[in-house]
């Protein structure tokens, strides 16, 4: 095991920030000139050179200790505290935004990448929390910040932790560009596949190659109709908070489903409350079956929207709306898709100029889609669809699997509980 020794960042770094913006305005923003980092602008660790504004060379002379250089840290010190990135790729002339302190090393003692992941660790975080908890001014202070402490290895160990920590990071990088791939993948086949479906070929329509015709919906291929959800449905309705609200949630028992469960990725049950069965008897006219369309009708998540995937019995607040298909799981699968893309602008304008509060349920029923009467098309539709979240939802869970490796190899490397040596 090789020797560590504990520092204080005021014994390898000096500070800097913009003192009190120094007069710079959020009007003197401008799209070319000296870069200007914010906060904002960090991204998985780096700067996004690409989002930062500019400004002009008096803003940039201005204060000489917060033009950046390559190997700086920074980390935001206002808003979403303790942010943090190293700067790579420095363009010429970059300074700071208020709000970000520039961490820049006077010695040699400790390399900023290896700092860059002592900031990310559990350590720091818990540093935060102790420094931040009941304190009425949420902020990085900068004579706080100087007393933490960590303990090192030498500088070309920690180097070497630092590669090998860079590297896990370009893979999880890598499978959140394949990610955001895939999402925009998916998006221009939903936007070809529910207004134009297959042939009989399995092929996307085309209006060149096919017939088409005018309705309600603008125009849709001449073998669909368009149709209102109140045409295809046997229930549109939502549920009520239990009697006693919270103080009745058990931490098992029957689902009990809020909005914040309900995403356009499916059900999210790490905040999820349960009910007792006398309980949820007494809410009968809210259970859940599956297949049935769940849709938040009010709120700030108004139109979130997924299946049901579950066998096992459940219930909803009077936040979450059920849609039961009358014809089918397949139409209920459709309404699900075409709720969560074309949808969502319906569902704005019944919400847009007025104070409504949410939507209520003849609305739902009022809402537009497609009716497609070929049961091998829809399948087929749907089908694709199906695959393309499984492929989003693989890279998904290789990200959280790459997630906590890295997550584990931190704590090992930063602690000294395994040698650097023994992984290269």
């Amino acid at each position: 095991m090789s020797t560590m020794k504990r520092y204080k960042i005021e014994d390898c770094f000096h500070l800097r920030a913009r003192i009190g913006w120094q007069g710079l305005r959020a009007e003197e923003f401008t799209d070319y000139g000296p870069y200007l980092v914010t906060g904002t602008d960090f991204r998985n660790g780096r700067i996004d050179w690409d989002n930062c504004y500019h400004v002009d060379e008096h803003r940039y002379k201005q204060d000489i200790g917060i033009q950046l250089k390559e190997h700086d840290l920074l980390i935001t010190k206002d808003g979403t505290i303790g942010k943090t990135a190293v700067v790579q790729d420095c363009p010429e002339k970059v300074t700071l935004n208020s709000g970000v302190f520039v961490v820049r090393a006077i010695n040699a003692n400790v390399v900023p990448e290896f700092l860059y992941y002592v900031l990310n660790s559990h350590q720091f975080e818990l540093f935060m929390r102790n420094i931040l908890t009941g304190s009425t001014i949420k902020h990085l202070n900068q004579e706080h910040f100087y007393k933490f402490s960590f303990e090192a290895p030498d500088a070309p160990k920690q180097s070497k932790i630092a590669e090998v920590l860079a590297t896990v990071d370009e893979t999880i990088n890598k499978t959140r560009a394949l990610i955001e791939k895939y999402k925009n993948i998916k998006v221009g086949m939903m936007q070809d596949l529910l207004t134009n479906g297959l042939d009989e070929n399995g092929n996307i329509r085309s209006p060149k190659t096919h017939k088409y015709k005018d309705s309600r919906l603008g125009r849709i291929p001449k073998e669909w109709d368009a149709i209102e959800i109140g045409d295809i449905v046997s229930k549109v309705g939502s549920g009520a908070t239990p009697r006693g609200g919270q103080s009745v949630y058990e931490n098992e028992g029957i689902l009990f489903l809020r909005s914040q469960n309900i995403t356009l990725s499916g059900l999210e049950l790490n905040d999820v409350a349960y009910i007792t069965e006398r309980i949820h008897r007494q809410m009968r006219r809210s259970w859940v079956e599956y297949g049935d369309v769940l849709l938040n009708i009010t709120g700030a998540s108004i139109g979130r929207c997924c299946l049901y995937p579950f066998y096992t019995p459940a219930n909803v607040n009077q936040h979450v709306c059920i849609i039961r298909s009358a014809i089918g799981l397949n139409q209920a699968r459709f309404i699900f898709r075409w709720l969560s893309y074309f949808g969502q602008n319906q569902i704005g304008i019944l919400m847009a100029g007025g104070n409504r509060e949410g939507l209520n349920y003849e609305q739902v029923k009022k809402i537009m889609l497609p009716k497609i009467s070929d049961d091998e098309e829809l399948q087929n539709i749907l089908d694709m669809l199906d695959k393309a979240d499984e492929k989003i939802h693989s890279e998904r869970d290789y990200l959280a699997k790459l997630q906590n490796i890295k997550r584990g190899l931190m704590q090992d490397l930063l602690t000294n509980t395994v040698t650097v040596d023994a992984l290269m």
